[in-house]
């Protein structure tokens, strides 16, 4: 008689990260050309702009990162 097959299902990864709100840039510069938009209009603003680890698009925080971007 065979074995049957009891592994579980594929559950497909999704990230439960805060950059699923967030907008996402394709570029660096496409997001320094938005925080630089966002800093002239709020003038109290500073904006910095990070690559992501696990989609690799570009987004703004207000954080300053140790790599800035890198």
């Amino acid at each position: 008689m065979p074995r049957k097959n009891n592994t579980p299902k594929h559950i497909p990864f999704r990230p439960t990260s805060s950059e699923l709100q967030k907008t996402r840039y394709a570029t660096k510069r496409e997001a320094e050309n938005a925080a630089e938009h966002r800093m002239l209009l709020h003038m109290n603003l500073t904006l910095y702009v990070y690559k992501s680890h696990l989609d690799g698009g570009w987004y703004l925080t207000s954080k300053e990162t140790s790599s800035n971007g890198s």
